[in-house]
């Protein structure tokens, strides 16, 4: 069977599901796939280069016009995948022209000045990781018996976050 990059990234992703992303690595993607781990560097160079990959299929969600759209479109994408947060905070800092979906948030912010509007999707990027990392982290936990399983409203507090982000609300530091 003739190996295809499509094939090692759907077989990682499938791995990330699996074993999340401290299971995941070259030789258990080859191991899912049958093959060896050398076979899969003839279609990506790294496992970083893998992970940008899984990040942009993670956000591959279409775009909005809606700012407060954006940001819960962005959660629901992350939460469908193990440790979502993580891989696209991870890549985000690596290679953060490799996730064109995050790219576009600036221009959603159509009241803001250029500059005003990259912080402003900058502010919401971050706080939807950091919010979408400690819902799964603390999923984790309760899957493995270490908290309860009763959590407050995270849907009512993720809304209450993305209104005071998106509200517009500018302080002149000077």
């Amino acid at each position: 069977m003739a190996l295809s990059r499509e094939q090692v990234v759907v077989g990682a992703y499938s791995v990330l599901q699996e074993q999340g992303l401290g299971g995941l690595s070259m030789r258990r993607v080859a191991q899912h796939l049958g093959v060896q781990p050398g076979a899969l560097y003839y279609h990506v160079a790294s496992k970083q280069e893998l992970l940008a990959e899984i990040a942009s299929r993670i956000l591959a969600d279409p775009p909005t016009t809606d700012p407060r759209q954006a940001a819960r479109d962005l959660r629901a994408a992350l939460l469908r995948a193990r440790d979502g947060a993580e891989v696209v905070s991870f890549v985000h800092a690596f290679r953060p022209d490799a996730l064109a979906a995050l790219q576009t948030l600036p221009a959603l912010f159509t009241d803001l000045p250029p500059r005003e509007a990259g912080w402003a999707a900058r502010a919401l990027v971050h706080y939807v990781l950091g919010f979408v990392a400690e819902e799964q982290n603390r999923a984790e936990l309760v899957r493995l018996g270490v908290l309860p399983d009763d959590a407050p409203d995270a849907d009512e507090a993720f809304e209450f976050g993305i209104g005071a982000i998106t509200a517009g609300s500018y302080l002149d530091p000077r």
